[in-house]
This record gives structure tokens, sequence and C-alpha cells, in this order.
């Protein structure tokens, strides 16, 4: 039924490519973007979950 359906609408056979294309430009763009990031934020980055700061957690486990 689907097929039939997709069948009868002329042009849509576009759209899969148009949406590829837009997947890969944006793919492609966060390479570039990663690729070009300074290193030392890359670093800064990497070492937050290893920091301690008494602000953010001060032994309470509560939430809210």
């Amino acid at each position: 039924m689907i097929k039939e359906i997709l069948n009868s609408i002329s042009g849509i056979e576009i759209w899969p490519i148009i949406a590829l294309f837009i997947f890969m430009a944006l793919f492609i763009a966060v390479i570039v973007w990663a690729a070009r990031l300074d290193k030392k934020i890359i670093k800064k980055m990497k070492e937050l979950p290893l920091e301690t700061d008494s602000t953010t957690n001060n032994g309470d486990n509560r939430h809210g």
C-alpha cells in the first residue's frame, strides 16, 4: 500500500538524495569544526570530569 502511494507521487525520488546531501554536509562540517578546534580547549574539556570543585559538589548527594 505505501509503495503504491509513493509510486503515484511524481518527483518524490529526489527527497532521499537531498536528505543524504544535507546529512553529509552536516557531518563534514562537524568533522572540520572538530579538527580545527583549539587544542587548549580540547585539553580543558578532557580534564573537566577529573576536576574537583568544592562549589559544585559539597558531598551532598541530594537532588533538587
